[in-house]
């Protein structure tokens, strides 16, 4: 069986993780992730979703979240679908409302634990992967985290 050669310029899909217009608000100190709060039981969580994973109420409130927070870990990638460019680095980050949200993370040489970060949010210029989610309407959006 002979390997398919792996492509030579090698992009990543994007920068960040691609999400809905539900998933961002814009308020007037700019654009911040949006999570959800359950009005029952005061969870906090992102993505947000239509049931509170705690309780199970359908009673989740609109919340939006801090565009800085503090790096919880991280590890930089060095093997991964042929398509990506490697290495990449991707980790968790603790935001000020109690969330821990996961992505892409630049700056690899600068980061340690506790580090602060940004949260950085653009419109994504990747079209829409399926029927359904260009059902969904508005604008994409993509976040990543960057050193402060």
């Amino acid at each position: 069986m002979s390997a398919t050669p792996h492509p030579v310029n090698r992009q990543p899909p994007h920068l960040g993780r691609v999400l809905h217009a539900r998933d961002v608000v814009e308020t007037e100190d700019g654009v911040h992730l949006c999570g959800a709060q359950c009005a029952q039981c005061a969870t906090r969580i992102f993505p947000a979703a239509t049931v509170c994973p705690a309780c199970n109420s359908e009673n989740m409130q609109p919340l939006p979240l801090a565009n800085e927070g503090t790096l919880y870990a991280f590890s930089t990638v060095h093997v991964a679908p042929a398509a990506w460019e490697t290495p990449y680095t991707i980790g968790y980050v603790d935001l000020p409302e109690g969330v821990r949200v996961f992505g892409k993370v630049e700056g690899a040489a600068q980061l340690a634990p506790d580090a602060r970060v940004a949260v950085r949010i653009e419109p994504a210029a990747v079209a829409p992967a399926s029927a359904a989610s260009a059902a969904s309407g508005g604008p994409r959006w993509q976040y990543w985290f960057a050193p402060r």
